[in-house]
């Protein structure tokens, strides 16, 4: 995958971005989508309203994107997630040839509820009409720094494995599981941190999937454990009192 799922130039990029502090490019607004077909660096690029981006009938490349849906509870004190439901991605014509859609979302200022913190990325792919081969791929990211990332960018510095559905043979529609992978990270004390997810798609002529994956931060353990041991100590103080 070209964005963050594991260039082998990413790492040398990015240990001098570290060397930088991680400057993050100026131009890209907080929560965007961007699509790019067949890695030609055209790149279509949506920003999201209120954490909300809702777009239909774009065409990128090859591809026609009938629904995008995406939605971030950024800023809030919820479990950090950064999801998206897209319904009926199709590659155009009847060609067998495979083209490659890039899919990468990303938001910033997400609140830290503890440290450390479990990123999780997880989704699923129905493959509505496919060709053997066909496939997408699914990974995560964070920056404890709210560093902000695109598909021109290097990875970022915490990141999950990746999770590969691929259509070999059977009916339609079928259904795989993007299997959820993990990564742990450590926010920069109480300052926000950013997040976001990469999809690539690489699909022949007539196929149609409809996808769903979900990027998130649970609560903590150690914060779960918390809540139990307070609510122990909270019932024998209660005790005493009778």
């Amino acid at each position: 995958m070209k964005s963050f799922a594991g260039s082998k130039t990413s790492c040398c990029v990015y240990a001098a971005i570290i060397a930088a502090g991680l400057a993050a490019p100026a131009a890209q607004a907080s929560f965007v989508v961007q699509f790019e077909a067949n890695n030609k660096g055209a790149i279509t690029s949506f920003t999201g309203v209120g954490g909300v981006i809702n777009q239909s009938n774009v065409t990128v490349g090859t591809f026609d994107i009938s629904i995008y849906d995406a939605t971030s509870n950024s800023g809030t004190s919820r479990t950090p997630q950064i999801s998206t439901v897209s319904v009926s991605i199709a590659k155009k014509g009847s060609s067998k040839k495979t083209d490659i859609l890039a899919i990468n979302l990303w938001d910033t200022g997400f609140l830290p509820i503890g440290s450390p913190l479990t990123l999780a990325g997880s989704g699923s792919v129905t493959f509505n009409a496919a060709t053997s081969g066909d496939s997408a791929t699914f990974a995560s990211g964070a920056d404890p720094l709210d560093g902000t990332y695109s598909l021109t960018t290097p990875s970022p510095p915490v990141q999950t494995g990746s999770s590969t559905a691929t259509y070999s043979s059977g009916g339609f529609p079928q259904t795989q599981t993007l299997v959820e992978q993990t990564a742990v990270f450590s926010p920069n004390g109480t300052n926000p941190f950013s997040m976001g997810n990469n999809l690539e798609l690489s699909l022949a002529g007539g196929s149609n999937v409809t996808l769903s994956y979900t990027t998130t931060v649970p609560e903590t353990a150690s914060l779960e454990l918390l809540a139990v041991g307070g609510l122990g100590l909270l019932l024998k103080r209660r005790r005493k009192g009778q």
